[in-house]
């Protein structure tokens, strides 16, 4: 009887060895799938022999929720097991990798700076997962594939602020000769499905049209919102006015581009009032009484007793709004104030920029001379007053090249060689540099999305008392200069007659003065008096003891729900980690007054910041060859912080174009 099963064994053996052969010779290749079929079919003859090649059952992992807090969801796809998907760069492991010490590695090597994030950034991060292309099922259609891969395109061309033409151009072909070498000619005939340019402006147009009502459907819910505004003219000669929204969604305020109106030349303060209620309230229809924030410079445009288009819109909030005059706006302003003798250096600086920079040759010429003599600089920057950031950084690298400049000067026998040779001038020059380049990083400061209003005063009031500093070393009996470290340097490297050290001294004391007087006068203290009464919104903890709480003149409900609130351990840690405007808006349900009034607080911008930015990026859509293009749809995509619903827009066309 063993001898028998021997035998069979080794038959099996042979049959096993022979399928393999003949497999090999016929195709080259041996296929594993028809080997185990093969092996599987010969040895069913026989129960009790196990062959030693029979494939090992794997057990599949499951997905758990609590793999969120490595930045992991599961997978939406059809696949047989649960594989797990990275939220942050949408990567979709293998089902082996659900282990929590795997999926940490990722997050660990991956994306290191985010290992101290928060669940709730994980969870925020979920909402936004892009599937593309996995938004369709494994049963969609080449048809349809091509019209979701046009609407990526067309995204992409318009968040890249591009032409259309090249997606026409430049992606398609590129694509094209991708899937031709790496696959072969028939998965790249599918790709010429894809619309040309034309189509990637209609697509742009349904995409803008979906993000604008995306955007209007949450603000018409009846949600508080604030509002900044700006208006500035292209390069067509167009005068446009850019408004920017703010609002609380879900757990955090968002910012979101509102609407982009072209405006007719010589309008009035009530002409620009009117357009922005045809379209807010008008097209919109949203209601005026839930603004509660209004923030723009300080033109006559907008604020002038001419104009009054923010008096206006105070009206019909029925004063239920603030008005802000942006902060970088005034700091500018106040930055402005200089003494006649600096003035004359800033200047004198200016021309000589000019001179350089207005002639291309001589701008060639000194590039060549400051790359052969090996400079860190070869080029110097025009100044423009509506450039925050232009007059520190055009100083800088004047006085950077200033033996370079002075070089080049005297070669080309220009008379603005005699201001490099005056040692009281290229001092006064080193200051200048220092002061404007610590005014441009207070700007920097003031500038960036979600920003609350406490830390801009705080900054500014911080930049405040420092200049009563400055004043106070440099009218000491031993002046020090450690926070102007240019001017300290060239005074160190050169020998500066003692008496005009002292004229130059107190030509910065007067400077640092006017400094002071003027951010008075922009920033007064009567302003903040609403700040500091509300202090328990930017540290509510601080404020444990009832004494304390009652020095806040609050109702005896928000003294209740303050105390229980700096109570909570739990919620502290959620203050640590959390924005301040997401951990009032997460205690709503609990501390519902309190919240209310922070939110109210915090909701209004304090900077024109993203007005900014958006006329930066129209100026990349609208050049000398597109001055006629009507950018609001392509603005729209570009700015918009909603991510477009890619399955509503796929249902929207049942058949692509």
């Amino acid at each position: 009887m063993d001898h028998f099963f021997i035998k069979r064994k080794r038959n099996s053996e042979v049959k096993y060895t022979e399928a393999c052969s003949s497999s090999s010779v016929e195709s080259g290749i041996v296929d594993s799938d028809n080997i185990e079929k093969n092996t599987d079919s010969s040895l069913q003859t026989s129960s009790s022999f196990e062959p030693h090649f029979k494939k090992k059952k794997v057990s599949a992992r499951r997905y758990n929720e609590d793999y969120l807090k490595y930045g992991f969801i599961k997978c939406e796809k059809p696949f047989e097991n649960d594989r797990p998907q990275c939220v942050i760069c949408n990567n979709i492991l293998a089902n082996e990798s659900l282990k929590p010490s795997k999926l940490k590695r990722h997050l660990e090597t991956q994306h290191a700076e985010l290992i101290d994030k928060p669940l709730e950034y994980f969870q925020r991060k979920k909402k936004d997962v892009k599937l593309s292309t996995q938004f369709l099922s494994c049963s969609t259609t080449v048809s349809e594939k091509a019209l979701l891969s046009s609407y990526l395109v067309a995204y992409r061309v318009a968040k890249e602020k591009i032409a259309n033409t090249a997606a026409e151009k430049i992606i398609l072909p590129a694509c094209l000769d991708m899937v031709r070498t790496i696959f072969d000619d028939k998965s790249a005939d599918k790709l010429k499905t894809i619309p040309n340019d034309n189509t990637v402006s209609l697509r742009i147009c349904t995409i803008a049209e979906h993000l604008e009502t995306m955007l209007i459907t949450r603000l018409q819910s009846g949600i508080d919102f604030a509002i900044q505004l700006d208006e500035s003219t292209d390069i067509g000669s167009c005068t446009t006015l850019l408004v920017y929204v703010r609002y609380a969604w879900q757990d955090d305020f968002m910012e979101d581009f509102l609407c982009f109106l072209n405006l007719t030349s010589h309008l009035s303060g009530l002409d620009i009032f009117t357009e922005l209620e045809r379209h807010i309230v008008g097209q919109y229809k949203l209601n005026w009484k839930n603004c509660k924030g209004i923030t723009s410079d300080g033109t006559a445009t907008i604020t002038g007793k001419h104009s009054r288009v923010i008096k206006k819109l105070l009206e019909v909030t029925n004063n239920g709004a603030v008005w802000n005059h942006c902060f970088i706006h005034r700091e500018g302003l106040a930055s402005r104030e200089i003494p006649q003798s600096l003035m004359e250096v800033l200047k004198n600086a200016v021309k000589v920029v000019n001179f350089i920079k207005g002639s291309s040759l001589n701008s060639r010429l000194l590039e060549t001379f400051c790359s052969e003599i090996g400079t860190n600089h070869t080029h110097l920057l025009y100044h423009t007053k509506v450039r925050w950031l232009s007059q520190g950084k055009i100083l800088s690298r004047v006085y950077e090249l200033r033996n370079e400049i002075h070089f080049f000067l005297i070669e080309k026998k220009s008379h603005l060689a005699n201001i490099f040779e005056d040692d009281t001038w290229v001092t006064k020059l080193a200051y200048l540099t220092d002061i404007f380049s610590i005014l441009n990083e207070l700007s920097l400061k003031l500038q960036g999305k979600n920003s609350d209003v406490f830390q801009h005063v705080e900054r500014i009031q911080g930049f405040r008392k420092t200049l009563l500093l400055w004043q106070v070393r440099l009218k000491s009996n031993r002046p020090s200069y450690y926070m102007f470290p240019r001017f300290l340097q060239h005074i160190e490297e050169n020998i500066i007659n003692e008496n005009i050290l002292k004229e130059i001294k107190l030509e910065i004391l007067l400077h640092l003065t006017s400094l002071s007087q003027t951010f008075n006068h922009f920033f007064p203290e009567e302003k903040f008096e609403t700040l500091r009464e509300n202090s328990w919104v930017k540290d509510p903890f601080a404020f444990r003891n009832p004494e304390s709480i009652i020095e806040l003149n609050l109702v005896p409900e928000e003294e209740n729900e303050l105390l229980q609130l700096s109570s909570s351990y739990t919620l502290k840690n959620d203050y640590e980690t959390l924005s301040l405007s997401a951990f009032w808006i997460k205690v709503k349900e609990d501390f519902p007054l309190l919240s209310r009034k922070s939110v109210l607080l915090l909701l209004p911008f304090t900077t024109t910041s993203l007005c900014e930015l958006g006329f930066s990026i129209l100026t990349q859509f609208k050049t000398k060859e597109r001055n006629g293009l009507n950018g609001a749809a392509a603005m729209r995509v570009a700015l918009s912080s909603c991510v477009p619903d890619w399955n509503e827009l796929m249902n929207r066309q049942a058949h692509p174009s």
